[in-house]
């Protein structure tokens, strides 16, 4: 490349001696400071999108003249990730021959696409095969392979061992991520697939981002193979936009996931709630730094209630063998105050374990109690066997254990209506999550949000309040933690406005209550965002109005309402 000097011009036909057509020309430092400035605004499009501008506007840029083009070439191959096209597949989209790179003249130097300059490729998880091995082992500069589904929603079931050809991959050094969207009502997922030996992957991957819509005749078990056996650094679960007629999506096996814990680094289960016990073993992940997940605070402010009717039960059963009418009705009273949160139709049907209130009775070691094979459950219609069942005698779960993937309190579709009842280990099993919430030294950015999904009218009817024992231990929790810079937590679907706006209110009213004194405690936080479902007044005035009841004055404190 020609030496960049500072006051080195471009050159022009213009003469210099006519003032009025004279240009002054930037410095080529200054020049490539601005090219890499427009690649880097286009960094942020998808690749597809780039497809289409292309021949328009990308390529323009290196026409200008040669050095605009050297920059050009360097920046493209760098910034761009390049598509790998199977020339006998069909896709959704028209293929662009300027843009392919994996077309015969992909390594002509005087070509904006060249092979030597790539840094990063996309190919269709289908397209994994020995011809695009071959090639992707020509690419000399090569860093980050990505892997995703061409063909729009796929499936997996049968084709997990296609992997297994980037075994073959020279660069060991490689990065194999991979974006996946999943369906099952049309999914896409070829029938000629070669038969393939299992075999141990060998490859590096950093990300495993899955979408996937509601299982229906078949389920996604091969998601926590892959997890298992790709063994991600960073984790990304979220149901698909558009879910379907049966309501919200919900993948039941994220206990299981949340064991394969060792090598994650960042985990984010967006808009999907996940058991208790996957809780407690993501806390337990000695890596991790960045975690978002959701969960059911229905069910949590549930385990507080059932205790407080059955230490209620066993006054009033004290009160009765003493004869003591008027203390037991005195009491039956104290049990309707105290329990303030009668929350929802569904919890008219919960069969409550003699156990799930008593705290510490029993000894229980988490750690050796999820010793299972995992199973995969199906989300619609699956055998009543397999349902997740509670059974009062905390014995039952000494010796058989406990397997928390389809765990599920609230109902999370329309087809499910009833809540269950609450295992006897549970209030046990969240106080070991406080602890480990309260002790963690890994997690900086921790993200929580309430979700009891379609079939619980606990917040569709808005009939639900938060037991107040419970936000108080989950604040102190948050409060004792020294690791935790960013906070984030989303209480949208228990503070909407209705006609039952003042139980909204109860509920805003007691976070706004509890958020000071967890701030005058912790002094490592440094950004907390508080979201709520309704119009609960103004922004920028709940965060004075906060601000003004604590003395932390380090964190900065940002309140959302999403509903105006």
């Amino acid at each position: 490349m020609e030496d960049e000097k500072t006051n080195k011009k471009l050159k022009t036909n213009l003469s210099e001696n006519n003032d009025k057509n004279k240009i002054i020309v930037l410095p080529l430092i200054i020049q490539k400071q601005i090219l890499r400035l427009l690649y880097e605004e286009k960094n942020d499009m998808d690749s597809f999108q780039i497809l289409k501008e292309f021949p328009n506007k990308i390529i323009n840029y290196s026409l200008v003249d040669s050095n605009w083009f050297k920059n050009s070439q360097k920046l493209f191959n760098n910034f761009f990730p390049h598509i790998y096209f199977d020339k006998n597949n069909n896709y959704n989209f028209k293929i662009n021959n300027n843009y392919n790179n994996n077309n015969s003249n992909s390594n002509n130097k005087f070509k904006l696409v060249y092979n030597d300059l790539i840094k990063t490729i996309r190919i269709d998880y289908f397209d994994i095969n020995n011809e695009s091995i071959n090639y992707i082992n020509s690419l000399k500069s090569l860093e980050t392979v990505n892997v995703e589904c061409f063909h729009g929603c796929c499936l997996f079931t049968n084709s997990i061992w296609v992997l297994t050809y980037l075994n073959k991959l020279n660069n060991k050094d490689l990065i194999i991520n991979f974006e996946l969207s999943l369906d099952c009502s049309d999914p896409y997922e070829p029938t000629d697939l070669k038969i393939i030996e299992k075999e141990e992957f060998k490859f590096k991957t950093n990300l495993f981002k899955v979408e996937y819509d509601f299982e229906y005749e078949t389920t996604y078990g091969f998601v926590y193979e892959m997890i298992k056996e790709l063994n991600p650094k960073y984790l990304i679960i979220e149901p698909a936009q558009c879910v379907s007629d049966s309501g919200e999506s919900h993948l039941q096996q994220y206990h299981s996931i949340s064991k394969l814990n060792q090598n994650y680094e960042s985990v984010e289960i967006i808009k999907d709630f996940i058991p208790l016990y996957a809780l407690y073993r993501f806390l337990q992940s000695p890596n991790l730094h960045t975690l978002k997940f959701d969960l059911q605070f229905h069910f949590l402010s549930s385990i507080y209630d059932n205790q407080i009717k059955n230490n209620n039960n066993n006054n009033n059963n004290n009160n009765n063998n003493n004869n003591n009418n008027n203390n037991n009705n005195n009491n039956n009273n104290n049990n309707n105050n105290n329990n303030n949160n009668n929350n929802s139709d569904c919890d008219s049907n919960i069969e409550s374990s003699k156990d799930s209130g008593d705290k510490d009775k029993t000894e229980l070691d988490f750690n050796k109690m999820d010793n299972f094979k995992f199973i995969d459950f199906g989300n619609y219609d699956y055998d009543e066997e397999l349902r997740f069942k509670v059974h009062d005698d905390i014995k039952f779960y000494i010796d058989n254990g406990i397997n928390e993937d389809n765990q599920i309190y609230c109902a999370y579709s329309r087809s499910e209506n009833e809540c269950i009842s609450i295992p006897p280990y549970s209030m046990s099993l969240w106080n070991q999550c406080l602890k480990l919430l309260s002790t963690n030294s890994t997690i900086t950015n921790l993200s929580i949000s309430h979700n009891c999904g379609d079939g619980c009218d606990f917040d569709s009817n808005f009939n639900g309040l938060f037991n107040e024992n419970f936000f108080n231990d989950f604040m102190n929790s948050l409060a004792n933690n020294k690791t935790i810079k960013t906070l984030s937590l989303d209480f949208t679907y228990q503070t909407y406005q209705s006609e039952y706006e003042y139980k909204g209110k109860n509920n805003i009213n007691l976070i706004n209550k509890s958020i000071p004194p967890m701030l005058d405690k912790n002094t490592t936080l440094e950004s907390i965002v508080i979201i709520y479902g309704r119009d609960s007044g103004n922004d920028l005035e709940l965060s004075k109005e906060i601000s003004n009841l604590t003395k932390n004055k380090k964190c900065k404190i940002t309140i959302i309402n999403k509903i105006k």
